[in-house]
């Protein structure tokens, strides 16, 4: 029997929890957040993420405080999807007391310096020991002041499908470091290449998303954390709809370009199957958000791109210049 993926044991797990997978939720499990509406009629979203030292990130690529950053970004992006407004968050860290020692308050460090600018207060969490690798999660709790989500559910053909940012730069750095391999000089040029940057201290987009939710109606949203072909794809099968993206029209980051210029890669799969980004992929109805485009740029400094279209049928298609092709869901998946 072949290896199941994540989300075939997501989906497993939902039909072991049986009803109460979904009891008060106004989204399944198995999307990045859980929507509950509360008595008083408000709904909030929760999310955690759990990052693991060897798995998620290496100390000799991030240094304590990226790590700390990243995960209070993680869970952040998950509310920026849900169009939520922190309230919060808990954080779970277990390790060895050496790696306390040398570690945790850099870690803390950068959850802090995300979390005021993002104004979401750290309200506690818990310290435990391991022996073995280091863990971090995150729970998030946020306001959806605009009613329930959209989630993954939403899209509808005729939708076109939008992107905030520009994408491939973290799995640039991935690359070059990955290649750098343990040689110290080798990894110290790798680290200062800029797509390390976006790697280390990606940005959720949570001010971006609410400006532009205010603006047009959004009826599929997921952040971009597995790679586009794959987050995509989960829109598309939770939707029961198909998505062409057109390729040609990802916005690839200049250091993506740049890293694929120095080893002679191709910047547009970094794009397309990349992870890590966590900017938040939108599917809107027709004509809605293109006349915002120009006012989301200049107030946000970031491109805000039509990437493709939602159609009748299932799956993801790639298409250039109206011929289509199949597109492996390549991204990221921790279980294969």
């Amino acid at each position: 029997m072949s290896p199941r993926g994540e989300f075939g044991w997501i989906e497993r797990l939902i039909e072991v929890l049986g009803p109460v997978a979904r009891a008060g939720g106004r989204i399944a499990a198995g999307d990045d957040v859980a929507a509950i509406e509360g008595p008083a009629g408000d709904t909030w979203a929760w999310t955690a993420d759990t990052l693991v030292e060897g798995v998620h990130f290496r100390f000799d690529w991030l240094d304590s405080e990226a790590v700390g950053h990243r995960a209070l970004a993680a869970s952040l992006s998950d509310l920026a999807a849900a169009i939520a407004e922190p309230i919060g968050v808990l954080v779970t860290a277990a390790g060895s007391p050496p790696a306390f020692e040398a570690r945790l308050e850099g870690i803390y460090r950068g959850i802090r310096d995300l979390a005021i600018r993002s104004s979401c207060p750290v309200l506690g969490g818990d310290l435990s020991r391991t022996d073995g690798p280091l863990h971090l999660t995150v729970t998030a709790l946020g306001r959806c002041s605009r009613g329930a989500p959209p989630g993954r559910g939403g899209a509808e053909p005729g939708d076109e499908v939008w992107v905030t940012g520009a994408l491939g730069a973290p799995a640039a750095a991935v690359e070059l470091l990955a290649r750098a391999g343990s040689d110290p000089a080798r990894l110290a040029a790798a680290r200062a290449h800029p797509a390390v940057r976006r790697l280390a201290y990606p940005e959720p987009r949570l001010e971006e998303i609410a400006w532009l939710a205010d603006r047009a109606p959004l009826d599929a949203l997921i952040d971009v954390s597995d790679g586009i072909s794959s987050d995509l794809a989960h829109i598309a099968d939770r939707s029961g709809v198909r998505i062409a993206i057109d390729t040609a029209s990802l916005p690839v980051h200049a250091d993506a370009l740049d890293a694929a210029a120095r080893i002679g890669a191709d910047a547009g799969q970094w794009a397309l199957h990349g992870g890590e980004e966590f900017e938040i992929a939108a599917c809107a109805p027709p004509g809605s958000i293109a006349s915002h485009v120009a006012r989301f740029e200049s107030r946000f400094g970031i491109p805000l791109t039509r990437i493709g279209s939602v159609e009748d049928g299932h799956g993801i298609v790639g298409r250039v210049d109206g011929a289509e092709r199949s597109i492996e869901r390549a991204g990221w998946d921790h279980f294969r």
